[in-house]
Order: structure tokens, then sequence, then C-alpha cells
């Protein structure tokens, strides 16, 4: 069996700080979530401007029953605009499968957070689907690093740093499974053409194994000439992997744009853990 609900609220009007989307109230018979969705449609403007945006997603509180808040990156994405013109955007949202217990007429709030700066308006929406299975893995815990994007080409760069999570015996994660990728371009006002080519990283004594951890981040590129607009959409990826980890270790997160960099740029990277 499968139950799904969703809920709706404007972007928040502030960036870096956490606005509520809603609560949910956990339904009789179910027993985990095991899917979540996110998604913003964005009103970007009318005005000659430019707009990254980078939306965070959380879920806290009581009805779920292993450590909170679960992050996720929302779709990222970026507009500018010279003079005038029209664009368009389209399947703005990303899916997560997920294990978390819960329990029965508990509570847990959905939030939104723009990281850096804030799109002209638009809608925030969330949808968490249950069953009555029981969990699978020991923690199904998720977490996330950003930073503003590199401005020197061809270099890494620290985003930030990931705590594995350390729950006790049985209860902590045993590994990543899955990386997750966003990059949010601030495209410009003034005629140009760019590349985004970038590349992510991790590293460090929370990883259980030895090699290098690297990864393909979102590539594509922009290009106005004298007016117009433009849309670099979805740039946020979801890397499968099956990295072994020490609970209480630190993981460094990097990255690194080839060639040339975005005007300015917002960078993330989520971790999925099992």
């Amino acid at each position: 069996m499968t139950q799904s609900e969703s809920l709706a609220a404007a972007v928040p009007t502030a960036a870096d700080s956490w606005t509520d989307i809603g609560t949910f109230t956990v339904p009789a018979g179910v027993r985990r979530l095991k899917k979540v969705q996110v998604g913003v449609a964005p009103d970007w403007g009318t005005s000659a401007t430019s707009i990254r945006k980078a939306p965070v997603f959380r879920l806290i509180g009581s009805g779920l029953l292993e450590q909170s808040p679960h992050h996720y990156l929302g779709p990222f994405g970026g507009q500018g605009m010279v003079t005038d013109g029209s664009a368009s955007e389209n399947q703005s949202q990303v899916e997560y499968d997920v294990d978390i217990p819960v329990t029965t007429g508990g509570t847990f709030t959905a939030q939104c957070n723009s990281l850096d700066e804030v799109i002209t308006a638009g809608t925030a929406l969330i949808a968490v689907f249950y069953d009555n299975e029981a969990p699978k893995v020991p923690n199904s815990m998720s977490d996330y690093v950003d930073a503003a994007g590199s401005t020197s080409a061809g270099v890494w760069a620290t985003i930030g740093t990931f705590m594995v999570p350390q729950a006790g015996a049985g209860k902590s994660p045993t590994k990543i499974r899955a990386v997750v990728i966003g990059v949010a371009v601030d495209q410009g006002t003034s005629a140009v053409s760019l590349r985004v080519a970038s590349r992510f990283r991790l590293s460090g004594s929370g990883i259980n194994e030895g090699g290098a951890h690297e990864f393909l981040g979102p590539q594509g590129f922009t290009g106005e000439v004298t007016a117009g607009q433009v849309c670099l959409e979805n740039t946020t990826i979801i890397v499968i992997v099956d990295i072994p980890v020490n609970a209480g270790g630190t993981i460094l997160a990097e990255h690194n744009f080839t060639t040339e960099t975005p005007t300015a740029s917002t960078v993330a990277m989520g971790l999925l853990y099992a």
C-alpha cells in the first residue's frame, strides 16, 4: 500500500532562512516514508535582472523516528535577462527515494530555504509517500553543504564539511547511497556567453575506503547577445553510489569549474545515507 500527501506555499521572501510550507500528520497504518518529491514553480519577474534559484527543503519533527532534520536539495537553476525577452521552465522538481520510520499520529514540518538570494516570486511544493513496510536501512539521514561558487577556474574549492551521523550501535549509517549535486548560475545582465563545466569530490576520514571520489556535476551553457532572456534550469543531479562511511567522521566536499566560471553562482552537495 502507498499513501501520499502534498503541501504548497509561497517561496521564501528572505534568503538563507527557513520558511514553513506546512505540517504533515502521519496517517494510521503506515510505518515509513518511502519517497519525497520537492519542487519550485518560479516567477522570474519581467525587468532586466539576473537571479539564481537554489532551494533546499527539510523535514523536521517528532513524527520522524530517527534524527531530524532531513535535508533535500531542490531544483537548482537560474535566469538572466538583458532588456526584454521570454523564457520557460518546466519539470522543476526532484524526487528522492527514502526509508524513514514514522509514528502514526506524529507530525513533522516541511520547510524551504532559498540559498543566497530569492527569486521574484513562486510556489514551493513538497509531497511525501508512505507505506506499511518496515524500514530496511539502519539510518536514512540526509544532509547538505553549500557555498558561493568559485570565481577561479580550474581549481578545487571548498564547499563545506559533512559530519557523518552517529546514532549508536546498530542505528548509525553504514554508507552513502547517493550524492546530490546542485549548481545555481547567476548569468549576469550584460551580453555574455559562458559555459558551466562542473566537477565535485568528497574526501576525508568519514569515508571508509581508499581511492578518489569525484563526480561530474551539472553541465551546460547560457548565452545572450544584446536583448533576450535565458534560463539554465533543473541543474540538480542525483548520483547513485555505494561508499562506506565511518560514523562520526568528517567528509570534505569540494567543487571545480573547468575553463571558466559563472558570473556568480551557488553550489551545493547533499549526501543520502543508509
